[in-house]
């Protein structure tokens, strides 16, 4: 394919992610409006409902609750613990990776032996630890997933300092008397904005499938709490007679993070300065 059809259909997922994305943000501010139904609220009478029926779009599961109402208010769950975790994980990391690269020394290889020691486990097995160590909720699996992702924030804004600390323009900044600290808040930050930005959207797509897995395995989310993991975890007990509950959240979770990681490509793509002069000399 030509270079120019390739940046076309690049454009176009690009795009097309987007929507997904804008979509599922829709859903989760306004989940409440969107919807007439309560999302956890059982109904026994009300179960196994086919789509359409009585208001029930996508009908209704085995305890009688709004399919369609609890996807809505699980989006909401979705967004709440992606953007919570890469806040978590943001301010550790960007504030321990910056330091370690500015400073250097033993600062520098504490915060990396630290920092390599936690990546040397899966995500998934170290947030299930530490889930099991406190007790399973929303907020535990928050929090394990803040400590799980901040050494990948660590290393991404150490290597970005380090790349950027001896550059002129630092050494004006010095050389005009500014001390440390501000030369790197005010100067040294602001530059590697990019390569934050990409690996923020990273953690939120991460800590999205990685929750979810929490959830469905128990030890994250906890029921009757609307949440995509534990929509997957319910919809595995009626599989065959009821295959809808365990597909529709599953595509669902699945197009999310999928758009999620097109949109971090492309990202990526857009601070890259070879991308920013490919486009300047086009």
């Amino acid at each position: 394919m030509a270079p120019a059809g390739r940046s076309l259909l690049a454009g176009l997922i690009s795009r097309l992610a987007a929507i997904v994305v804008i979509v599922t943000l829709v859903a989760a501010l306004f989940a409440g409006v969107l919807t007439d139904f309560y999302p956890d609220k059982a109904s026994p009478v009300d179960r196994f409902f086919e789509w359409g029926t009585e208001g029930h779009l996508l009908g209704t599961d085995s305890l009688g609750r709004d399919v369609l109402t609890r996807l809505l208010f699980g989006a909401r769950l979705v967004w709440i613990v992606g953007l919570s975790v890469a806040t978590l994980s943001m301010v550790a990391g960007v504030s321990l990776g910056a330091l370690a690269g500015y400073v250097g020394g033993r600062v520098d290889s504490t915060v990396t032996r630290i920092s390599d020691g936690i990546l040397a486990f899966p995500p998934l097995l170290l947030a299930l630890v530490l889930s099991a160590v406190m007790s399973p909720s929303t907020r535990t699996a928050i929090f394990a997933l803040g400590i799980v992702y901040t050494p990948l924030v660590i290393r991404v804004s150490r290597a970005a300092v380090l790349g950027e600390r001896n550059l002129g323009y630092v050494m004006a900044s010095r050389g005009i008397g500014n001390s440390e600290s501000r030369t790197l808040l005010r100067h040294v930050l602001p530059n590697i904005a990019g390569p934050l930005l990409v690996v923020a959207s990273v953690v939120v797509s991460r800590s999205i499938i990685v929750e979810a897995s929490l959830s469905f395995l128990g030890a994250g989310t906890q029921r009757p709490t609307s949440n995509w993991g534990v929509m997957i975890a319910d919809g595995r007990e009626v599989i065959f007679s009821r295959p809808s509950e365990l597909i529709l959240p599953s595509i669902v979770l699945s197009v999310t993070v999928l758009a999620l990681n097109l949109m971090s490509d492309a990202l990526s793509d857009r601070v890259d300065p070879r991308y920013n002069k490919t486009r300047e000399n086009a």
